[in-house]
């Protein structure tokens, strides 16, 4: 039986499991997930900030509007306070009550307005910042998955070797040695086991003291009784 190379072969067997798992960890990152997902919420955020300045603008436009209107309708007032039509104090009371009511609906757009021009220097300054992390994520997205693509590349090239390293040591196996390898990674990743003192390395297991003999002396090859690993003894 081909021990030394049955180890040499679970050796590499073990080292493209590793290549396997990382590259399995690269393509399934939530590292990238979590900036791609944090970049679109940024972008809904930025774009929901233009269309506030959009509304907001069209509120100013109204009330823009609106003052227009008072201002007309109080010049409208005045003259007629001022005209014949005007002939009596009561008439006169009620042209000032309605100029003193008409500035109060003008005071009140005029606050409405400075309102909404506050708002329109937060939601600015709130986009603005918006657009500077936004433009930090997406930079970030594309090192990180460069970086990753450059790994994967990497693994990749490194499993294409292992692989072939591990085709070309199967060939030196002969074809019943292989089978049982086979047969005895379906219940270990590690089918071949040291010797460590007189102890199966897989298990832990002790063998007989003639078990270790024999598999000292080379005289024959052995299995573990406990775990059924095939037994390799290294002689230093």
């Amino acid at each position: 039986m081909d021990l030394p190379l049955l180890y040499e072969l679970q050796d590499l067997h073990k080292e493209m499991d590793v290549i396997e798992e990382k590259l399995k960890e690269l393509r399934e990152t939530k590292e990238l997930r979590k900036l791609k997902d944090e970049y679109q919420r940024l972008n809904k955020e930025y774009q929901e900030g233009e269309e506030s300045l959009k509304k907001n603008a069209y509120q100013q436009e109204i009330r823009n509007n609106e003052i227009k209107n008072l201002e007309y309708n109080k010049k409208a007032c005045e003259e007629i306070k001022f005209s014949k039509e005007t002939d009596s104090v009561k008439k006169l009371e009620s042209i000032e009550k309605q100029l003193e009511q008409l500035e109060e609906k003008k005071q009140g757009v005029e606050n409405d307005i400075i309102t909404l021009i506050d708002e329109v220097d937060n939601t600015t300054k709130n986009l603005a910042e918006t657009k500077k992390r936004s433009v930090f994520i997406k930079k970030k997205y594309a090192s990180s998955k460069e970086n990753i693509e450059k790994s994967i590349k990497e693994l990749e090239t490194k499993k294409v070797k292992l692989s072939s390293k591990i085709d070309s040591l199967i060939k030196k196996v002969d074809k019943d040695t292989f089978e049982l390898y086979g047969r005895v990674l379906k219940s270990h990743t590690d089918p071949v086991a040291r010797m460590e003192g007189r102890s199966c390395s897989g298990c832990n297991m002790e063998v007989s003291a003639m078990d270790y003999e024999a598999l000292k002396s080379g005289s024959q090859e052995l299995r573990c009784q406990s775990c059924g690993r095939l037994l390799y003894f290294v002689k230093s």
